[in-house]
């Protein structure tokens, strides 16, 4: 009895500590059931037995759930070490930040020396393709400072979708010189046009994203947009981005940390790290995964809000045909037609070719100008159906006997809002086109008598030779109103403008524009307009201001990433006067001031500052300017606004910087100092990109006794930068 009582505490204790459980277990119990160790002489034996028996029992479950809880450690830990790789990993990037982009921009140099030498085209091309690697990594650098620093605001207003998947096509148009990759948009039917959420960030995230299959050459790209089924309770919006690039993705170390490709020469993963980060912002989450073929697929879900419209569609319903030979794009197609009251139906290439359908059937065809050919294009003419000619965003042309037909072409990936605008044109008369603008549009804009219309520019603006920030000075007295929201462009766009004594307002989205106008005193001369913004998109803004009389005259320039013709169309049926394409340049800028104002002769009122200062004349304790701006491709714009970045992220690093040395958390002081270091190799800071150098190297060799040494020097450095920094911007 005295060895049931020991065993019953010994249980009790290992019941109540569960962490102390020795390993021998097992090894225990099989020694304590050897017959030579059970007394069976006792008159209590069998009593005995089912209370011992009971314990083992309780001894082997207490063992299992130690089993469990070792095992649920285990992975707590293995998640740990991911987490902290990928930390790790991620501030690793900006360790030699500076020394690549200032290696771009050498050898950006040298090729140009080469065209002053009577270079061919394809040095040309070389320094086109190293000053846009210069500009994206610039863009993207600042935007992982943002994040950095928190400043990063998530603003959930009402969008159009339309108007998001569009400028996401106009931004990858631009981005990508040259690609064969098949962009689908498959936008589930039950996914209202009007929506609530971020449109801006929103766009970043699925910019990002192709363009890392496309940087991977993918030949396609699917995004998929799907809702909560009604059964669900919970309100998400889910965006699948699939395609056919293969690569094995084991955790996510392996593809959202962004790291620098020597033979590339660009960074991989910095935007998608970024896309990450905003997701999360967001209050979604992006993952990566395979799909059964091992190909890589995005997928990632925000929150839904729908708004609830009553839009008329203007066309009756039509039976149409979709021909394409990606089967994706038919099934996007469709989905679009549905969605807008339409009967579609699929075929597909080998039927097509094999076996075709009676066209007659049909009042309308879409088919790829690939299946296209001379014999079958007769064909299809002698029917009585109507043909559009559907090609891809990155396709310069159609075929060349396409291009005397003069048929509608859509741009793959459409939106429901390029369909609709096709079909309209298609099949409404002239008058009827008319009378649809002015439902969008109730009041009668009034013709001003006072004012002479301002013309009507529907090219491309060129690039004006020699034009500084000093140039725009001849325009000083103007009133501009920009309406942009997002906050990098606007400082582009104002820093542009900043030497020229120009009065400049910004509103964030068209009904601030419109609240800005009812209350401003003074007229603008000219309001420079972004199509996609939350609230009120730029169509609309525009279309209400010609309402307004004082501005009915009023020269209005979209700013747009969009440049396919049914979205430029678009624009001056919103009643805008030209458009300027994004990324903005100084140079087009002023030619389209020089379009539609007129210049001033009389130069006796001075802007703030007129002589343009060469960077090597810049003498700033703490700060090599002209490093910095040559890491930043010479743009003292885009320079200015790494360094506002790099303050507002890294002002108070020094106490960050103090406390970890107090607290011997030396691993999160590496981080810290592998972010500055690269930052500060970036800005132009050589003193603080040596010192921080020479922390990690006494890191690196675990002298963690010198590392408190470096405190004060640590601090008298970065506040030279920060000095530095301030003398600069209010400067320069």
């Amino acid at each position: 009895m005295k060895v049931l009582l020991l065993l019953s505490l010994f249980i009790i204790q290992l019941l109540a500590t569960p962490e102390i459980i020795p390993e021998e277990l097992p090894q225990i119990i099989s020694e304590a059931m050897q017959p030579e160790n059970i007394a069976t002489q006792s008159e209590d034996f069998t009593l005995w037995s089912a209370l011992f028996g009971l314990g083992v029992v309780a001894l082997i479950a207490l063992f299992l759930s130690s089993e469990q809880l070792n095992n649920f450690k285990k992975s707590i830990q293995k998640k740990e070490k991911v987490e902290k790789k990928i930390d790790q990993l991620q501030s690793q990037i900006l360790s030699d930040m500076g020394e690549n982009i200032q290696d771009m921009v050498k050898k950006t140099s040298d090729t140009a020396k080469e065209i002053a030498r009577g270079g061919d085209r394809q040095h040309i091309q070389e320094v086109i393709k190293s000053e846009n690697q210069i500009l994206s990594l610039t863009t993207n650098l600042i935007e992982f400072l943002r994040i950095k620093s928190k400043k990063i605001k998530i603003v959930n207003e009402e969008f159009i979708l339309s108007n998001l998947l569009n400028d996401v096509s106009g931004l990858l148009k631009n981005s990508v010189l040259h690609s064969r990759c098949n962009i689908v948009y498959d936008i589930h039917s039950n996914i209202a046009e009007r929506l609530y959420g971020d449109t801006l960030n929103l766009s970043k995230i699925i910019t990002n994203l192709i363009l890392y299959f496309i940087e991977h050459n993918a030949s396609k790209v699917v995004l998929e947009l799907s809702r909560d089924s009604i059964f669900s309770k919970d309100e998400n919006l889910y965006f699948t981005l699939k395609s056919d690039y293969k690569y094995r993705v084991e955790d996510e170390t392996s593809i959202f940390t962004a790291n620098y490709n020597e033979k590339t020469q660009k960074y991989e993963s910095l935007g998608i790290f970024i896309a990450k980060e905003l997701s999360n912002l967001m209050n979604g989450e992006l993952i990566a995964r395979n799909d059964k073929n091992g190909n890589v697929e995005f997928f990632f879900n925000i929150p839904y809000k729908s708004i609830k419209t009553k839009e008329k569609n203007s066309i009756k319903e039509k039976k149409i045909l979709i021909v394409d030979e990606l089967h994706e794009a038919a099934v996007a197609t469709k989905e679009i037609l549905t969605a807008l009251n339409h009967k579609a139906k699929i075929c597909k290439k080998e039927e097509f070719i094999l076996n075709p359908p009676e066209f007659n059937e049909y009042d309308l065809i879409i088919i790829s100008q690939h299946l296209l050919s001379e014999t079958n294009l007769k064909t299809l003419e002698q029917k009585k159906a109507k043909i559009v000619v559907s090609k891809t965003l990155f396709e310069k042309d159609t075929k060349e006997f396409l291009r005397k037909k003069e048929f509608p072409i859509m741009i793959k990936p459409a939106t429901r809002s390029d369909m609709k605008q096709l079909l309209e044109k298609i099949y409404l008369s002239k008058e009827a086109q008319e009378q649809a603008e002015q439902q969008k549009s109730p009041t009668q804009i009034q013709e001003s008598k006072e004012q002479k219309a301002p013309p009507v520019y529907k090219g491309n603006f060129n690039d004006k030779i020699s034009i500084t920030l000093e140039s725009f000075v001849a325009f000083r007295s103007s009133r501009v109103l920009l309406v942009e929201d997002n906050i990098i462009n606007q400082k582009v766009f104002t820093g542009i403008l900043g030497k020229s004594a120009i009065d400049i307002k910004v509103a964030n989205h068209g009904q601030e524009a419109l609240d800005m106008l009812n209350r401003e005193e003074k007229n603008f001369d000219i309001i420079f307009m972004d199509i996609n913004m939350p609230v009120m998109d730029g169509y609309n803004c525009a279309l209400e201001i010609r309402k307004i009389p004082i501005y009915d005259s009023v020269p209005i320039i979209a700013l747009s990433a969009l440049t396919s013709p049914s979205e430029v169309e678009k624009m001056f049926d919103s009643k805008m006067n030209a458009y300027l394409a994004k990324p903005l340049k100084k140079e087009t800028l002023y030619s389209a001031f020089e379009m539609f104002l007129t210049k001033e002769k009389d130069r006796r009122a001075k802007p703030r500052k007129t002589k343009e200062f060469q960077p090597q004349e810049i003498k700033i304790e703490g700060l090599n300017v002209a490093k910095g701006l040559k890491q930043t491709g010479g743009d003292p714009i885009f320079y200015k606004e790494v360094l506002v970045e790099f303050r507002d992220a890294y002002k108070l690093s020094d106490k960050t910087f103090q406390i970890l040395v107090e607290d011997f958390r030396y691993e999160q002081l590496r981080l810290l100092c592998v972010d500055v270091r690269g930052l500060a190799g970036s800005i132009g800071a050589d003193a603080l990109h040596d010192l921080t150098t020479d922390i990690l190297q006494r890191l690196l060799y675990k002298k963690h006794e010198l590392i408190p040494t470096f405190v004060k020097s640590y601090k008298e450095e970065l506040h030279k930068v920060l000095e530095g920094i301030d003398t600069y911007l209010e400067n320069y």
